[in-house]
């Protein structure tokens, strides 16, 4: 496995968490869950303090467009 494929697997239960909990609160507050919903939620929840790689790499995961 290359450092690269390691690198993301290490992240990846992170981003599925950070993902979920957005979820989670957008149905909560009874919110259609979008893409942009959960792009605000995770904005939202983790302010600019708490922002990490794997914040980041799920919100760059939201944003990539449709192919």
């Amino acid at each position: 496995m290359s450092s690269e494929e390691e690198f993301f697997a290490e992240l990846h239960p992170q981003i599925v968490e950070i993902l979920g909990i957005a979820v989670m609160q957008v149905l909560v507050e009874q919110r259609e869950p979008s893409r942009e919903a959960l792009i605000e939620m995770i904005q939202v929840l983790w302010q600019e303090d708490d922002v990490d790689l794997a914040v980041e790499l799920a919100l760059d995961v939201l944003s990539l467009s449709k192919e």
